[in-house]
């Protein structure tokens, strides 16, 4: 089996990813939410996956992997992934778990990281305002992930938030040193959403990037007796083409709140 045609479509801002094959099985997968411009960073690979056995997952992801490491193009690459398993299941009449190895767990707990509400304001009120609303969705998350800091509005609407002039051009083009009272309105808001979630739904946040390494360290510390989930991308992450893995192991060795990127 070799793979003839790969083909993306938006639909409702989703790339939908179709990958053709001389055999007559299609493979689908989709890119993230609401990305439409992915649509050209799927298209980059077709060259790159002509010709390959789709059923040869490995050998065909090790193709473009490489290229695929940041944001977005990662996204792109693992909605080809994707695809390419729907394919080989398919050859295979067989789930796709199955090809990758059998059954572990009947069921996996996710997050709510995507279905959002406006938000009314940047103020604590909103924040728990918001989260309840989220709470009260009909999917039921038992894990909900909230934008705050750098990674919200909070950094442009709230006066003062940071030692910086807001950046309006770009992919979460702000950072800088937070200001007393912009830290303090951070952690406000953190435990205003933790007063609404309880014990009851595990509460995680999407911070940056943007943090300088000592206000990441010590939002880490100053939130660890609210048990979160974790904190995302603090220093760098979305559309960060580098990681500073050394940067981030200075704030995570001191504290015992989970940090995450990638």
């Amino acid at each position: 089996m070799k793979i003839t045609d790969l083909k993306c479509a938006v639909m409702g801002g989703s790339p939908i990813i179709r990958i053709k094959t001389d055999a007559g099985i299609d493979g689908y997968g989709q890119a993230e939410w609401f990305k439409p411009y992915l649509k050209a960073h799927v298209l980059f690979y077709k060259d790159l996956i002509l010709g390959a056995d789709p059923t040869d997952v490995e050998r065909t992801m090790n193709r473009i992997r490489r290229m695929g490491s940041f944001k977005p193009w990662g996204a792109a690459v693992s909605a080809i992934e994707v695809a390419l398993w729907d394919i080989a299941g398919k050859a295979a009449n067989l789930p796709i778990y199955k090809l990758m190895g059998g059954k572990v767990r009947d069921k996996v707990r996710v997050y709510n990281g995507a279905i959002r509400f406006p938000m009314a304001g940047q103020e604590p009120q909103h924040y728990a305002e918001n989260m309840q609303k989220m709470m009260e969705s009909k999917e039921n998350f038992s894990i909900i992930k909230q934008g705050v800091a750098f990674h919200s509005a909070m950094m442009r609407d709230v006066p003062n938030f940071f030692y910086g002039d807001v950046q309006s051009v770009g992919r979460h083009p702000n950072r800088g040193l937070m200001t007393p009272a912009g830290f303090k309105h951070l952690v406000a808001c953190i435990e205003a959403m933790k007063e609404v979630t309880g014990d009851k739904v595990g509460l995680a946040l999407d911070c940056g990037p943007g943090f300088v390494v000592s206000d990441a360290l010590k939002l880490a510390k100053a939130v660890e007796d609210l048990n979160l989930m974790w904190l995302e991308d603090m220093v760098t992450g979305d559309y960060t083409p580098y990681v500073m893995a050394d940067l981030y192991r200075e704030v995570t060795s001191p504290t015992s709140t989970p940090i995450h990127t990638g």
